[in-house]
This record gives C-alpha cells, sequence and structure tokens, in this order.
C-alpha cells in the first residue's frame, strides 16, 4: 500500500506541476496573441482536473483516492509531495479563479484579437 501512495502522490505532484505550469503559455497567448496552437493545448490539463472534480462531486479524484488508500474517512490526506495541508486546501479555492482569467484573457484575445 505504501508503494500505491507514493505512486499517487507522485503522479499527483506531476499534474499540479503540469497544470500550473500551463498558465504561462496560456498568459503568453493572453497578453501578446502569440502562441495560438500552445495555448489551446495548455488547456486541456485543467479541463482534464476540472472534469474530474465535476464528476466527482467538487473533490479532487486522486484525494479521494489517497484517503481510501490510507483509511481516512474525514478531513485531507497528503497526496501532493510538496504542499502542506493548509497550502493544499487553498488550491482550488485560488487556482480556479486565477486560470479563469487567464482563460478568460487568451479567449477575448482569439475573439476580439
Amino acid at each position: 500500500m505504501a508503494v500505491a501512495l507514493f505512486a499517487l502522490r507522485l503522479v499527483h505532484t506531476l499534474i499540479v506541476v503540469v497544470c500550473i505550469a500551463m498558465l504561462v503559455p496560456l498568459a503568453h497567448y493572453a497578453l501578446t496573441g502569440n502562441g495560438g496552437r500552445w495555448a489551446v493545448l495548455a488547456l486541456l490539463p485543467p479541463l482534464g482536473i476540472l472534469i474530474g472534480i465535476l464528476l466527482n462531486r467538487g473533490t479532487c479524484i486522486l484525494q479521494t483516492l489517497a484517503c481510501r488508500m490510507t483509511g481516512r474517512t474525514e478531513g485531507w490526506e497528503r497526496d501532493v509531495f510538496f504542499l502542506p495541508e493548509s497550502w493544499a486546501l487553498k488550491v482550488i479555492p485560488v487556482m480556479v479563479p486565477v486560470f479563469s482569467v487567464v482563460v478568460l484573457g487568451a479567449l477575448a484575445r482569439r475573439l476580439f484579437g
């Protein structure tokens, strides 16, 4: 079980890093109009996360799996290597508005030049 939890944490850590990195091409396109193809590709990981959260009724699927693996029935289970609980609980409430602003900026660039 420890190996599976380590693998889940590793995968989730990589997903978090990739999703945050996707802000760069999206913001670059929104600000400059260059890199439209990369901006579209950069939307895929965050959209995948959004779909997963919506399908899991507002909770990250990997957080749910981490809780199941450890037997935790309440609270939060460490599922990303570098995030303490106090930060992890704020990721969605903080990053959704940030991504929304950047995506809306990229969409505005696409629609209005």
